[in-house]
């Protein structure tokens, strides 16, 4: 139900390691998603509370720190959640950038 909605796409960065030099290492791949342009307080895995920039809604599982690029910006992902159905299935995920 939720895949009609995601007409857009996005670049999703995974960070997957480190390189010797302490850089993060990263595998990308397009993914299908649902962008929002719209600012509102968050709270970051610190428990800061900080400004969201976007709102991104996909299917792809997501983690904090991960990137995506969406319109030739990069943006840094900062929280994600769970959107689950009646039966305790996970639907999609909603992120914030």
């Amino acid at each position: 139900m939720i895949k009609d909605y995601l007409n857009q796409t996005a670049t999703l960065k995974t960070t997957t390691g480190y390189n010797e030099y302490g850089e993060p290492v990263s595998s990308t791949k397009t993914i299908s998603c649902r962008f929002e342009m719209k600012r509102k307080l968050v709270r970051d895995k610190q428990g800061n509370q900080v400004v969201s920039e976007a709102t991104m809604y996909c299917i792809d599982s997501i983690g904090p720190d991960d990137r995506v690029v969406y319109n030739g910006k990069e943006y840094v992902v900062i929280t994600v959640s769970e959107i689950v159905d009646l039966d305790g299935k996970i639907t999609h995920y909603e992120v914030a950038l």
